[in-house]
């Protein structure tokens, strides 16, 4: 299982490693994640940290797998890193490739389009297949009242309600 750990800076909508990301020390994630983090920029200290499957090369329109649909399979949970749980999402995909990648956090159960509350992804190639992906927002650690839409490729998560998810 390979684990990610994101946060979004609106104001600068840099991309920045976060230290820490992944799985902790000792869980049963961390011998599995086997994930480097790379530094897409510098600015501030808040941002998106992303891990080795994610294309750097090219533009998106060469890099994505537009012949076939990722049938990408959601399951909304929280995934917990020492006293936090963070809103989070396990994701596989039958058909292995690169595909855009977004997420959308919103205040409230419903994912309201006017109850906008953070973003990351927007449309960022990562190389899915082979094994469950799990990504999680770092920005509203432990707040319940929220849901998030989940989309890779073609395909969108349901509204995931984060007062009744489990745990990833």
């Amino acid at each position: 299982m390979r684990i990610f750990g994101f946060v979004l800076t609106l104001a600068l909508m840099a991309l920045v490693p976060l230290l820490g990301c992944g799985a902790p020390a000792g869980s049963p994630n961390a011998k599995n994640s086997g994930m480097s983090m790379h530094s897409l920029a510098n600015q501030g200290n808040s941002g998106t940290a992303v891990a080795d499957n994610v294309d750097h090369s090219g533009s998106a329109s060469d890099s994505v797998n537009a012949t076939k649909n990722p049938e990408a399979t959601f399951k909304g949970c929280w995934y917990k890193s020492g006293k936090n749980r963070y809103q989070a999402v396990d994701v596989s995909v039958k058909n292995s490739g690169k595909y855009p990648f977004n997420a959308v956090l919103y205040y409230g159960t419903g994912c309201g389009a006017g109850d906008f509350a953070d973003q990351f992804g927007f449309g960022q190639i990562i190389n899915f297949g082979g094994f469950e992906d799990t990504f999680w927002f770092t920005a509203f650690a432990n707040k319940k009242d929220m849901s998030a839409l989940w989309y890779v490729g073609e395909d969108k998560s349901q509204c995931v309600n984060y007062e009744v998810a489990g745990e990833c």
